[in-house]
């Protein structure tokens, strides 16, 4: 059976621009590169709300789109998808990045 990736819980994310940065949108509408300090909307109408946000405050990232996560007993924020897994890890980004210095 296929997983279900949209859930019920979704936070904000974009790129940042000055670097590619992953980033969150937190509670205080600012852009963190801390997964666990991002704002967590609870349902569907909140999703909005937070989209909207981030879209507001999108002047130094590209994009800002919604990430669909789990929040495990302890509080930790992880995404569904294995994109975002990914992306929230920065391991793509990181090897980019040591390649573009090494032949800069």
């Amino acid at each position: 059976m296929a997983k279900n990736l949209i859930g019920d819980l979704q936070v904000a994310s974009a790129n940042r621009l000055v670097d590619g940065m992953v980033v969150w949108l937190d509670e205080a509408g600012q852009w963190t590169d801390r997964l666990e300090r991002a704002a967590v909307a609870r349902d569907a109408r909140g999703a909005e709300i937070l989209l909207e946000r981030a879209r507001a405050e999108g002047f130094a990232v590209i994009d800002p789109f919604l990430v669909a996560v789990t929040e495990g007993e302890d509080g930790t924020i992880e995404p569904l998808s294995l994109r975002e897994k990914i992306r929230a890890s920065g391991l793509t980004f990181d090897a980019i990045a040591a390649d573009a210095v090494r032949y800069a």
